[in-house]
């Protein structure tokens, strides 16, 4: 079953010269005899072609003179020099687009043309029509083609015409420029590429398929499209990523979109210079797709690298790769795997959780309260992490004897009790470092009454039945008691190294037990790995 899913909710306009929308990266020019000047009709043509481009910015009505002379000279059919004459008038025709005021479908009178003078002539397919007859013939000449069709200022206006409409929701005029687009240069990514914006936009997957899988084809020609091909790859991997995903989907459907999802992300992450966020969020996208196939081997090889070669990966990906390798089951893998995050970024809280998390899963008990220990002092405002190291314990207790097994249960006690008293539970949502600042946002919830019971248990732990109701009446009262507080955080952002980049405290309202407030804080703090906060008094 199909996902309709917005991918793309603006698209940046085109910041490029119109001839840089040429072709490149060929590594020697091919021979198209059709570009030469043939014959008389060739070289008068040619020499009208030549001063109408050198006028056509300081003197452009200079230009339409030459060009309308150009189009005389070609009207007429020229027996034996058909290829060139094709070039040439085509050649011509893509000037005449960045005439002023010519626009897309003039009147053939208005280019030079003395047959049927009143009738229209649409320029974008009578270019690609004669431009389509020489690149069948002589393919070599689709390098110089390039040029006309997409190194000319008009298509660049085009292209930059349909996206400003799309982002515009004026969905039929971008389907207009678009089309216009694609069809003068399809070798050129951006005309498909917005079609395809459009089919998403109106729910039709299928066609935003079609035409993004025909932009990433055209982008993966040539190395100045590398962002668009990552760019459209990522869509068309995130229609069948979303189709996998939902729960409306059949099983059977599911498992083929992941696999089409799957196979995608890889083609993502081949594209040279697919590194950081972009490299992180398709491989972590890969590794899901591949889970929902149940090919639990190409999740293990999607990460083998980082196993050894930690310090070539950000710590994004290494963490991304471990919870990866968690679903898998590969348990052995994805403590390597926390544990390389935290050689790359020490600081890291999701890193010290889950692998200790994950030691406690394997029974590696003693390797847990260290791990907690710097947990807590980074993140001290969560009572699961001191349950961590209380479970650990517990295990740890049982392999010791008498006054062993006592110090150990008094251990577990402690930091049990020291999650339980917590005043309040501190969460967080957003962890956003930038180039300038780190963005944090999380909520804080007031937990005094579970702490004040907390505490009465404790202290009435083997007590009688009496005593403990008492405890419960000034429990009961406590709570009554309570007046709204604010809490205050004080955080810092650090770099790998623990150094202080920058710090800021937010407070929040004042709460009532049971209630919670959200936090947004926002530290001058360039490139932070990581943060920590304290609790104020």
């Amino acid at each position: 079953m199909a996902v309709f899913v917005r991918v793309l909710p603006a698209v940046v306009l085109l910041a490029a010269t119109a001839t840089s929308l040429q072709a490149q990266g060929t590594p020697a020019q091919p021979v198209c005899e059709a570009s030469q000047p043939g014959g008389s009709v060739g070289a008068r043509a040619n020499l009208s072609l030549q001063l109408a481009m050198k006028d056509q910015k300081t003197n452009p009505a200079n230009a339409a003179k030459n060009l309308q002379a150009a189009v005389k000279t070609l009207e007429a059919p020229s027996k034996g020099e058909e290829l060139n004459r094709a070039y040439m008038l085509g050649s011509v025709l893509a000037l005449w687009l960045n005439q002023p005021g010519v626009g897309y479908t003039p009147k053939r009178s208005v280019v030079g043309f003395s047959s049927n003078p009143e009738a229209s002539i649409d320029l974008p397919n009578t270019i690609d029509s004669l431009f389509k007859i020489v690149e069948a013939s002589k393919p070599g000449c689709s390098y110089y083609t390039a040029y006309w069709r997409g190194g000319q200022q008009a298509y660049l206006d085009m292209v930059n015409n349909g996206i400003a409409a799309l982002n515009a929701d004026k969905l039929d005029s971008a389907q207009y420029y678009a089309t216009m687009a694609n069809k003068l240069y399809s070798g050129s990514p951006y005309g498909a590429m917005v079609l395809g914006n459009i089919a998403n936009k109106r729910n039709n997957n299928d066609e935003a398929l079609k035409y993004w899988q025909e932009a990433a084809t055209a982008a993966a020609t040539d190395t100045v499209y590398r962002d668009v091909e990552r760019q459209v790859l990522g869509n068309i991997a995130s229609v069948y990523m979303n189709s996998a995903r939902d729960e409306k989907t059949p099983k059977a459907a599911q498992v083929e979109a992941a696999k089409k999802a799957a196979e995608t992300y890889t083609k993502l992450l081949a594209v040279p210079g697919t590194s950081g966020a972009a490299g992180t969020n398709a491989r972590q996208n890969l590794q899901q797709a591949l889970l929902i196939t149940g090919d639990t081997s190409s999740v293990t090889k999607s990460y083998a690298d980082m196993l050894t070669n930690p310090s070539a990966y950000d710590y994004q990906a290494l963490l991304t790769s471990a919870v990866a390798a968690v679903r898998a089951n590969r348990n052995d893998d994805a403590a390597k795997l926390f544990a390389n995050v935290l050689q790359v970024n020490p600081y890291n809280r999701d890193a010290l959780f889950n692998l200790a998390v994950t030691h406690l899963n394997m029974g590696q008990y003693d390797k847990v309260p260290p791990l907690v220990t710097r947990l807590v002092a980074v993140d001290p405002g969560n009572p699961e992490n001191y349950l961590l190291a209380a479970r650990a314990y517990v295990e740890v207790a049982k392999t010791r004897k008498g006054s062993a097994a006592a110090a150990v249960n008094d251990t577990t006690l402690s930091w049990f009790n020291r999650g339980q008293k917590l005043p309040v539970e501190v969460t967080f949502s957003e962890f956003s470092p930038g180039e300038k600042q780190l963005v944090i946002a999380g909520h804080v919830l007031d937990r005094r009454e579970k702490a004040a019971q907390s505490d009465q248990t404790s202290t009435t732990s083997g007590s009688s039945a009496a005593a403990r109701a008492a405890a419960a009446k000034k429990a009961a009262a406590a709570k009554a008691s309570f007046a709204p507080k604010a809490v205050t955080l004080n955080f810092e952002a650090i770099d790998k190294n623990g150094a202080v980049l920058g710090s800021k405290s937010v407070t929040t309202d004042a709460l009532q037990p049971g209630k919670s407030a959200a936090f947004r804080v926002e530290i001058d703090a360039p490139n932070a790995a990581a943060y920590r906060y304290t609790i104020a008094d």
